[in-house]
């Protein structure tokens, strides 16, 4: 088989698993499509981010719109951070994907979504807090301290983790651990200023 055909085939490989891992993100069962949104991470991420965004923003469940969030982490891509910055400030969204797309961000964002996450640390979603906190405590944002200062006090639990209060303390201790003149770490390898 000649160079040509081998890479033809190689794309309607890639192009036909992208679609099974997309039809997947969006189906019926929450266990395939968290196992499809890791998939994501093994494949060119860039090449489904318009997929990605779609079952962000239109998927059938809940649970499919938080995979896409989840499976968004892989992707790096200025319209991905938009779609889950838009997530978060979604109020009509469930609280649980708004949570998932606030993770998200710890991993791949811009300059303007520390002061969004700063802003949700006050929402009343005791997910969108939680994941919030995690996110500014990865950016190691120091301008967080003192509403997540306020935060230590929010017993509330999520979920398969443990409380607000407690999210709130592990983002402090990482924030304060930074080495003087340190920005976030994404923001620095990637050299955007902050």
């Amino acid at each position: 088989m000649s160079r040509s055909a081998l890479q033809s085939v190689k794309a309607v490989t890639t192009k036909s698993l992208t679609e099974t891992i997309i039809a997947q993100l969006n189906g019926a069962s929450r266990i395939d499509a968290f196992e499809a949104a890791k998939e994501i991470w093994n494949i060119d991420g860039k090449a489904v981010a318009r997929q990605l965004i779609e079952t962000l923003k239109r998927g059938r469940r809940a649970f499919n719109r938080a995979a896409a969030a989840y499976a968004t982490q892989a992707v790096t891509d200025i319209h991905v951070i938009m779609a889950l910055e838009s997530t978060v400030r979604n109020k009509s969204e469930y609280p649980k994907v708004r949570g998932q797309a606030a993770e998200a961000l710890a991993h791949c964002h811009r300059k303007s979504t520390h002061d969004l996450l700063l802003e949700m640390l006050r929402d009343s979603s005791k997910e969108v807090r939680f994941w919030c906190a995690f996110a500014l405590g990865q950016m190691r944002e120091r301008k967080a301290v003192p509403i997540l200062r306020q935060l230590m006090s929010d017993r509330r639990e999520v979920r398969g983790f443990h409380s607000v209060a407690k999210e709130a303390a592990d983002a402090i201790s990482e924030i304060e651990r930074r080495e003087p003149g340190r920005r976030c770490r994404w923001c620095v390898r990637h050299r955007r200023s902050r």
